[in-house]
């Protein structure tokens, strides 16, 4: 097992990447006018060091960020070698943003949903319907929906991650929108699970019961350790502590185990959307 890579600091990484680049600056340039190294720069946005305080504020002021954005990374650093990474709402949004790099990163993402499609492969009347269930408002919950579509992107994307979604049978029977949303919704899940990169299983009932996690995600990295992402109602994070990796990754095993191969699965879906489709 690869030694911990704290989640927090891959994120900050990751978002003083992007803020360098979109101020249109090269490390070069952003370490010249910061008075650092371009080396201390590489390392940073590489997340092969812990920056400072000091140095990430003046990185931030070259870059131009100011007000919440500023005040949110700054807090990132000083919180950055905490175990784990867990918020509660409203910040989970701070996560969000994290977990849509961390999965344009990934060369595998493992996915467990218990009750609902996952984000990955959910349809736009479905999603909106999953949406309208929460406390947004209407533009709020819009923009929610945009947002999880966008994120879709990186499945069909030149050198996409393998995906895997491990759904339980009950995902598809609380009917989210009314029978004609869930049948497109499965039928949409049966045409994603022939692409080449994308694998759908199915729990279904008739299996009994089984230890059951909670939504997950499981991502994969070629360079950095692996990581996971739970989701909960109100309460969400990833966990990087290595014996927290390797729970979860016997959890998967053993739903792997207990599901539908991919050829059965989809054929249970086709079932499932007829079912939809008549009623």
């Amino acid at each position: 097992m690869s030694e911990r890579l704290p989640a927090r600091l891959r994120a900050l990484a990751s978002e003083l990447t992007r803020l360098r680049e979109q101020a249109g600056l090269t490390t070069r340039q952003a370490a010249a006018r910061a008075g650092i190294s371009i080396a201390t720069v590489n390392r940073t946005e590489n997340a092969k060091r812990i920056p400072s305080v000091a140095d990430v504020a003046t990185l931030l002021a070259i870059y131009g960020v100011v007000g919440a954005e500023r005040k949110r990374i700054l807090a990132m650093v000083e919180e950055v070698n905490s175990p784990g990474w867990m918020e509660t709402s409203p910040r989970l949004t701070h996560l969000l943003k994290a977990l849509t790099d961390f999965e344009s990163e990934a060369g595998s993402i493992v996915n467990f949903a218990p009750s609902v499609v996952p984000g990955l492969l959910q349809t736009h009347a479905y999603a909106s319907a999953i949406m309208a269930t929460g406390r947004a408002t209407p533009t709020a919950q819009q923009a929610l929906v945009e947002a999880r579509m966008d994120r879709q992107r990186i499945l069909t994307k030149l050198a996409p991650p393998r995906y895997t979604a491990i759904l339980d049978e009950a995902v598809f029977r609380r009917a989210y929108g009314g029978s004609a949303v869930m049948a497109e919704q499965i039928r949409w899940l049966a045409d994603r699970a022939k692409l080449p990169n994308i694998s759908v299983r199915v729990i279904p009932f008739k299996h009994g019961g089984y230890l059951n996690p909670g939504h997950f995600s499981m991502l994969a990295f070629s360079r950095t350790p692996t990581m996971v992402f739970v989701e909960h109602h109100g309460s969400s994070g990833f966990l990087d502590e290595p014996e927290d990796i390797l729970m979860f990754q016997d959890v998967t095993a053993r739903l792997i185990e207990v599901s539908l191969g991919s050829a059965d699965s989809v054929n249970f879906l086709a079932r499932m959307a007829a079912d939809f489709e008549r009623s």
